[in-house]
C-alpha cells in the first residue's frame, strides 16, 4: 500500500524551502531515474532491506537508516526483502541550495547517509509534514515548510555527531600509537603489533594514520628515526655506523640513503654543516 501527497495548490514560491510531495511504501517498488529527479529527495527506510545505486556507488539501506538524493541525480533503488517499507519527502524552495550547502547536503554526501539515532522523531516530524500538507491550505504548507527544516538540521546532527566521534576515537589511536613508536622507535616492529594494541585491522590503522597524519605508519617511523639520528649527530664520538643501529637500521649504507633522502644530505654532509 502507498499514500502520497503533493501540494494541490501551487507552493509558495518565496519560503526558503518548500515540501512538493511526501508519501510512504510499505513495499517501495523498483524504481530507475537515468535522467534523476527534478527534486531533492530525503528517504528513511522503516522496515526491510534495500539497495541504492547512485554516482556509481552501491548502498545497502536498512531499517533505521535514511538517504538523501541531490535533484537530478541519476540513481536506482528497489527492495531487497520481502517488504521495504519506505517514508520519502521531495523538497526545493527559494533558498534551497543555500540551505544544503549550509548542512552540508551537496554532491559529496548524495547516497546513504547513515543511521537515525531517533526513529520515533523522525517518524513524528513526517507525520506532521504529512497531515499539515493534506489541510490543502496555506498554514499547512508554512508548518509543513518548518518542519522539514528541522528534519534537515536533525539529520545533519546525526551526520557531524557521528563523524566527530569517529574523528575522536582516531585521535585516541593514532596518540596511542604515536606514543608506542616514540618510545620504541629503535626496535624492530610490524603493522600487526602496532595494530593490535589498539585492537583494530592493519588496514584501519594505515587508514588513520594517512588521514590524521598525511602519512603510512612505517614513514612516521622513519622520520622517528631520522629526526633522532640528527641529534645524535652532533655527538662527534659516535661514528655513523653506530647511530644508525642505535635508531634502528641493521645496515648502514641503507640509513645513509634513507638520510639523505628525508634531509636531502648525507649523515656526514649534515654532521658538517
Amino acid at each position: 500500500m502507498s499514500k502520497i501527497i503533493y501540494p494541490i495548490n501551487p507552493p509558495i514560491s518565496r519560503l526558503p524551502i518548500i515540501v512538493m510531495g511526501i508519501g510512504y511504501e510499505d513495499n517501495q517498488p523498483h524504481m530507475q531515474r537515468k535522467d534523476g529527479y527534478p527534486l531533492h529527495q530525503i528517504f528513511i527506510c522503516k522496515s526491510g532491506e534495500g539497495t541504492l545505486r547512485v554516482n556509481d556507488k552501491t548502498y545497502i539501506i536498512k531499517k533505521g537508516s535514511f538517504f538523501y538524493l541531490m535533484a537530478n541525480s541519476p540513481h536506482e533503488y528497489y527492495g531487497n526483502s520481502d517488504k521495504w517499507e519506505v517514508r520519502w519527502i521531495s523538497f526545493s524552495g527559494d533558498q534551497i541550495d543555500d540551505i544544503l550547502t549550509e548542512l552540508k547536503f551537496d554532491s559529496n554526501q548524495v547516497g546513504a547517509l547513515g543511521n537515525i539515532s531517533n526513529i520515533d522523531k523522525m517518524e513524528a516530524s513526517f507525520k506532521k509534514i504529512y497531515v499539515s500538507l493534506k489541510s490543502d491550505n496555506i498554514s499547512g504548507k508554512f508548518i509543513a515548510s518548518s518542519v522539514l527544516y528541522e528534519l534537515l538540521v536533525d539529520l545533519y546532527t546525526m551526520i557531524h555527531a557521528k563523524q566527530e566521534d569517529e574523528s575522536s576515537e582516531g585521535n585516541r589511536i593514532i596518540n596511542l600509537i604515536r606514543l608506542y613508536i616514540d618510545e620504541h622507535y629503535n626496535q624492530d616492529m610490524t603493522l600487526e603489533e602496532l595494530s593490535d594494541l589498539a585492537n583494530i585491522t592493519p588496514q584501519y590503522l594505515c587508514k588513520l594514520f594517512k588521514k590524521h597524519l598525511g602519512l603510512r605508519p612505517f614513514q612516521y617511523i622513519t622520520m622517528k628515526r631520522i629526526q633522532n639520528a640528527k641529534k645524535m649527530l652532533s655527538d662527534y664520538t659516535m661514528s655513523v655506523n653506530d647511530i644508525a643501529h642505535k635508531v634502528g637500521f641493521s645496515d648502514c649504507s641503507y640509513f645513509c640513503a634513507i638520510f639523505k633522502k628525508y634531509e636531502m644530505v648525507t649523515p656526514t654532509q649534515f654532521r658538517g654543516l
